[in-house]
């Protein structure tokens, strides 16, 4: 079966601090005399369900037109599931014992995050976990497979220590200057709850590619069984 693992977009969405939020503009509607119904979306790139590409943080790095169209698909994916606590990183020690993560071609970490999206927003948007430095290194530097990692919180940085370090995260699994490795796609804002407990056998996270962007929204589905 396949189950949706991208957010549904709304006005009331939780968002990274300072991001507009997302809004939509009745153009016409026919329950106001129109013809037909139309929408104008004024959505931001890294609201929702998104993916960085390494041009976010890199200016030599590939635009969202650039990234090659199997860098979208996983046919190896492994979930990391490990709770967090608010402002707690995911660390090198969260993936001891996992063998299988050599093969893997997509990571997602799983932090338990999801349900306070639904229940507690202000937490959701300040004290997200995020990526231990030497452990994005890690991914980008140690795994060969691996394309993309996927996030149930809002940015790979934590908000007050990617503030100030300067991102590492972002930059060691984006940047070139950093790494002669591919890039590690970041995909965040994710809902890895359907997951637990279930075997993947692939993921499909499909952008809506704006040409010069450097983020975009994406329709992420999994196959399980």
């Amino acid at each position: 079966m396949f189950l949706e693992l991208s957010h549904v977009v709304t006005e009331k969405d939780p968002v990274y601090p300072d991001n507009p939020p997302t809004r939509l503009e009745k153009v016409e509607e026919i329950g106001r005399g129109g013809v037909t119904n139309l929408t104008m979306i004024h959505h931001f790139s890294h609201n929702g369900t998104h993916v960085d590409a390494p041009y976010h943080f890199c200016e030599d790095g590939w635009k969202m037109e650039d990234i090659p169209l199997d860098r979208f698909v996983f046919e190896r994916p492994f979930l990391v599931n490990k709770p967090k606590k608010p402002g707690e990183n995911f660390t090198l020690l969260d993936l001891e014992g996992m063998n299988e993560l050599e093969r893997a071609d997509l990571i997602m970490f799983r932090s338990g995050f999801d349900r306070l999206r639904r229940e507690d927003s202000i937490t959701y948007r300040f004290l997200f976990p995020g990526i231990d430095e030497e452990l994005a290194r890690f991914l980008r530097e140690e795994l060969p497979n691996l394309k993309a990692i996927m996030l149930d919180f809002l940015s790979a940085d934590s908000l007050l220590e990617g503030a100030r370090k300067n991102f590492p995260a972002h930059r060691w699994l984006l940047c070139r200057h950093l790494s002669d490795k591919r890039p590690v796609l970041i995909f965040e804002d994710v809902n890895l709850e359907p997951l637990v407990g279930r075997k993947v056998e692939l993921v499909m996270a499909l952008p809506i590619r704006f040409r010069g962007a450097e983020a975009a929204p994406v329709s992420v589905v999994a196959k399980v069984f």
